[in-house]
């Protein structure tokens, strides 16, 4: 434990320095006997905490996806955190007290205050970074706002790419205020939605079925292409940042014209495939979006509004 915390090393550190209580020194010093501190925490959660300092760090950093499909109950409502107690630091229940194998939110929000005020170990603030990255496909935005507030980019930019469905113009004020500590965590997620909407549109608008006619099919291709060309355009009118653009081309592989032709379908799958390499290239989250974008991208940005 003591290796995992300045602040209990320093302590224990000092308790060592205190000489034993005796009748002669007239009772100042430190009880040989006692095994207690006194704590301002609720005694669940610096259990918990103290489970932590128990565990391997290396451990919890393991970000797998049964770990994530594990979870962990959260708290109940009256769980007080504030509440005053007394602990045996050296029980073997606390000792082992072990935590899920994703720490829900509820729970991970107390552990990083105590993580600030005992001023643990890198390598177990880190672990605890790892769960807050790996808690945000569950809850994206609060994930998002409490990164930004400890300036944690990676993790706010790892949340980022779970908030690009709901456009940033529909959350109320009550929302911006409470999840959006800055105006610019604000206005960073604006820009990434933006920035992905006009990518994805540029790259749509700009792809075709039979690149310089290579592959197309010598009876039908111009029947084809007019059929890829109406359904590209229909689908460029309603780009959002989340739409899978390369799901709704794919919804032609339904058409009469490329089921009745091997030679269509076959440019189909083979223009789609292409579409999904230049769309896995089209930024997703914050730390894509470049900082500097160029003057047609300025000027895009501009005409989409």
């Amino acid at each position: 434990m003591e290796a995992g915390s300045s602040v209990f090393r320093d302590m224990f550190g000092t308790c060592d320095d205190l000489p034993p209580t005796s009748e002669k020194s007239g009772g100042a010093g430190l009880d040989s006997q006692s095994s207690s501190m006194e704590i301002h925490e609720g005694t669940e959660i610096f259990g918990l905490f103290l489970g932590l300092l128990h565990s391997d760090p290396t451990e919890m950093s393991k970000s797998t996806e049964a770990n994530k499909s594990e979870g962990g109950a959260a708290p109940s409502d009256d769980w007080d955190t504030r509440t005053q107690g007394t602990m045996d630091v050296e029980s073997t229940e606390v000792a082992n007290h072990s935590l899920p194998s994703l720490i829900p939110l509820p729970i991970l929000r107390p552990l990083l205050d105590l993580a600030d005020k005992y001023d643990i170990s890198p390598s177990y603030l880190e672990a605890l970074h790892d769960h807050l990255k790996r808690n945000a496909p569950e809850s994206p935005l609060e994930v998002y706002s409490l990164a930004t507030q400890l300036e944690l980019p990676s993790v706010a930019s790892a949340a980022s790419s779970f908030l690009l469905s709901r456009p940033m113009a529909t959350y109320t004020t009550e929302e911006v205020e409470r999840y959006f500590p800055t105006i610019r965590s604000y206005h960073l997620l604006v820009r990434l939605q933006a920035y992905r909407k006009m990518k994805l549109r540029d790259v749509l608008s700009k792809e075709v079925l039979f690149p310089h006619d290579y592959g197309k099919c010598s009876r039908h291709g111009d029947e084809a292409s007019k059929l890829w060309q109406e359904h590209r355009d229909e689908v460029c009118t309603r780009i959002t940042p989340s739409l899978n653009v390369v799901g709704e081309m794919a919804e032609l592989r339904k058409a009469p014209r490329f089921h009745k032709c091997d030679t269509c379908i076959k440019g189909l799958s083979a223009a789609i495939d292409m579409l999904q390499y230049k769309v896995n290239k089209v930024p997703w989250s914050l730390e894509r979006v470049p900082e500097k974008l160029t003057e047609w991208e300025e000027r895009a940005m501009k005409r989409q509004g």
